[in-house]
């Protein structure tokens, strides 16, 4: 789906939806979603120069995400989706600059881009030229970036409780717990990981829009400097507390699979008790139910509670020996 906005001083206003030539020439931005092949020859008559595909915006070659083309410049960021649904993904967002029009290109609905619409109106938003929407876009990502990684960070800080949480019964209902456990562990590092991807790319395209600032980029102002290194700092920041979450799921996953391990051990150390106490008094057993015609024994009138006898005196003396080591 293909949208063109005119951009003014009170930020971008919507002139049409799939808009037919005469409104695509009023437009100084154009949003495209999913782009079909239409869409795409649509956009590179509105920029005069080509629009990357879905393709070359997945590619991960730094020539390829961000370049100068024919005095345009293409950005593309990876972004991070479908948290809210549980079904986190990266998505490639690319920026294309050529004079004073852009066009955006995105393959998924994502949260930030519904909260930059949501504030692009507000005057303190910047979005008067298409630069400044660039950045609005950006920080809208960011801020995103950010609210996904302090919900991270506090599921992190809940599993973290659950997993060392003391608790004496239900030994077998607790290792089913710490099993479900690891899939949320999973759940979480996956989003932690695809997080710090989408953080080192935007990263990148702000060291990208820094040095050198080629094309249009070269109107920025040094009014707008102070904005990307606000940027910077907050990407830097992002990239340590992922870091540190990603150290933090990596020590909850070891200290699960331990605990897992080691009911699993209480387990079998259990079975190796009752087997050396049941052991001895097994053996006599066996062996008075052997069916020889000539046993001592079967004439004694005290032979089989003897017998009973000393399978209990040989079941208690390893029980009362297991029982002072402190096997049980």
């Amino acid at each position: 789906m293909l949208t063109a906005y005119d951009v003014t001083e009170t930020g971008p206003k919507k002139i049409a939806e799939n808009p037919d030539a005469a409104a695509l020439s009023k437009a100084h931005w154009i949003d495209i979603k999913d782009p079909t092949h239409e869409e795409d020859r649509a956009a590179e008559r509105f920029l005069g120069v080509p629009v990357p595909t879905a393709e070359e915006a997945s590619e991960i070659e730094f020539s390829s995400r961000f370049y100068v083309d024919g005095g345009a410049v293409g950005m593309t960021a990876t972004i991070l989706s479908g948290v809210d649904l549980n079904e986190p993904a990266l998505t490639p967002f690319t920026f294309v600059l050529h004079g004073d029009k852009l066009a955006t290109v995105r393959y998924a609905d994502f949260v930030a881009f519904r909260q930059f619409m949501a504030r692009s109106s507000h005057p303190e938003s910047g979005c008067d030229d298409p630069i400044g929407i660039v950045f609005a876009i950006t920080e809208a990502i960011i801020d995103r970036l950010a609210d996904v990684v302090e919900k991270t960070g506090a599921e992190i800080d809940k599993l973290n409780g659950e997993i060392f949480r003391r608790v004496t019964p239900g030994g077998r209902r607790r290792e089913r717990r710490l099993e479900a456990i690891l899939t949320q562990i999973g759940n979480q590092n996956d989003i932690v990981s695809k997080a710090r991807e989408s953080i080192a790319s935007l990263e990148r395209m702000i060291q990208f829009i820094t040095a050198g600032r080629p094309g249009p980029l070269a109107r920025i102002d040094k009014d707008e400097e102070p904005r990307l290194k606000l940027m910077q700092r907050d990407i830097r920041s992002l990239s340590d507390q992922t870091s540190y979450l990603s150290n933090k799921t990596t020590f909850l996953l070891d200290a699960t699979l331990g605990l897992i391990s080691v009911q699993q051990n209480e387990v079998i150390r259990i079975l190796t008790v009752a087997a050396t106490i049941l052991l001895p008094p097994t053996l006599i057993g066996t062996i008075y139910g052997m069916n020889f015609t000539f046993m001592p024994e079967l004439d004694w009138p005290w032979g089989y509670p003897l017998a009973l006898g000393l399978m209990a005196v040989a079941a208690l003396i390893p029980f009362v020996y297991l029982k002072r080591r402190g096997w049980f």
